[in-house]
């Protein structure tokens, strides 16, 4: 795999979680109607302060133990696939949930928790991620998956690669969207946003249907 390919992958992959309306992006649009593009900049840097030390910690752990990770590679893609295609199909009904009134309902949910106006953008952005089970359960499935992939490039250089791939895209959904909802406007009853958000989800299941058949031949050979 080059470097290339092994975007193209983290990107897809990491797609659906970035474009998902949980609790992160509702939290986004009711900061971005007040502080445009620069609060979701905010949102994404405290969800940076979660995400990187988990990300260091799994390739630590890969890393410190290189025989786990050479013995168990098919074990770990296979495990990677079955995450990717379960979070397909939760992301596809959560997708189908948040439609019409559930934006509001979910908003109020979230404002009435963490006080939205009175609390900073960092702190929400970090503890809307770190308290989010389907966050922790990507990165122990399917991110760990690309974590193992980009040991390729090299233990530091691969991390490093597979995080900018990743992690621009939180900076650049968020800011946009942020900047939408601040001039009015609703991402979630755009017919684009719905194309692109369920092409996603079905390029993603077909991904994961990909290493698990992979990975299952491995283990059988």
């Amino acid at each position: 795999m080059n470097i290339p390919e092994f975007a193209a992958q983290v990107i897809l992959i990491s797609a659906s979680g970035v474009l998902s309306p949980g609790p992160l992006f509702f939290a986004n649009l009711l900061y971005g109607s007040k502080g445009a593009a620069m609060s979701g900049v905010k949102l994404a840097y405290g969800h940076t302060t979660v995400e990187l030390p988990i990300v260091i910690l799994l390739a630590v752990g890969l890393f410190s133990y290189p025989a786990f990770a050479d013995r168990y590679a098919s074990v770990i893609g296979l495990v990677g696939g079955a995450g990717i295609i379960g979070f397909a199909i939760l992301q596809g009904v959560s997708f189908a949930q948040s439609k019409g009134g559930a934006e509001i309902t979910a908003s109020g949910k979230l404002g009435s928790l963490l006080r939205y106006r009175k609390s900073s953008p960092v702190f929400v952005g970090a503890a809307l991620s770190a308290l989010n089970p389907f966050f922790l359960t990507w990165w122990f499935t399917a991110g760990l998956k690309l974590i193992l992939d980009s040991f390729a490039f090299g233990v530091v250089t691969g991390i490093a690669l597979l995080f900018v791939f990743h992690i621009w895209m939180d900076y650049a959904w968020l800011a946009s969207t942020a900047h939408l909802a601040s001039k009015g406007k609703s991402v979630l009853k755009s017919r684009y946003y719905m194309l692109i958000y369920y092409g996603v989800i079905v390029a993603l299941a077909c991904y994961g249907v990909y290493f698990v058949i992979n990975s299952a031949g491995m283990i059988i050979q």
